[in-house]
């Protein structure tokens, strides 16, 4: 397990899942993910960005090639919490009539997911399902649950893997959490 201060961070970080944790949940959720999609028709992989390219990348190498890497660029938080505003930073890409693969970083309060899958559905798609890297016990409000979940933790405030703290340490290779100060 990696140590528990990151790359000389000034802000401390606990390990929570290492990189080959993270790696079996990921195998887990592409064989969900082809079970339920098939490996034949098309389907459109709606990566979220920033934080969701570690996962999508991963996950993308594991899945057949009928998947389509399209991206939508949206934000929630402000610090570490969310601000509860989705701030959407680009247009969806057509899909009507299309399966879609919603891939996020973490399900935290559901309002991105809930939001996406939605507008998703609105704009015509025939099947919605969504996949994340890390899904946060306890603080959904929004009632959405993701359909592929590789891991699963508590509340705690989580950096790497995509996840990140004002922009920085989305590229550690594990997943920790910040403790409350």
């Amino acid at each position: 397990m990696v140590g528990e201060i990151a790359y000389n961070s000034p802000v401390k970080i606990v390990p929570l899942f290492s990189s080959e944790q993270i790696a079996a949940g990921v195998q887990r959720v592409a064989r969900e993910v082809q079970a339920h999609f098939g490996v034949t028709e098309p389907v459109l992989a709606l990566c979220l960005l920033n934080g969701a390219v570690w996962f999508a990348a991963d996950l993308l190498r594991l899945l057949p090639v009928n998947f389509e890497l399209h991206t939508l660029r949206l934000s929630s938080y402000e610090g570490m919490a969310s601000s509860g505003q989705l701030q959407w930073h680009g247009l969806l890409p057509e899909c009507r009539g299309k399966r879609v693969l919603v891939i996020d970083d973490v399900l935290d309060t559901g309002l991105t997911l809930r939001e996406v899958s939605a507008a998703l559905r609105a704009a015509g798609a025939v099947d919605v399902a969504s996949a994340v890297a890390i899904t946060k016990q306890g603080c959904n409000k929004s009632g959405y649950t993701a359909d592929f979940c590789a891991l699963y933790c508590g509340g705690e405030f989580l950096v790497g893997y995509g996840l990140d703290f004002n922009g920085r340490y989305r590229n550690l290779p594990y997943i920790g959490y910040v403790p409350a100060p």
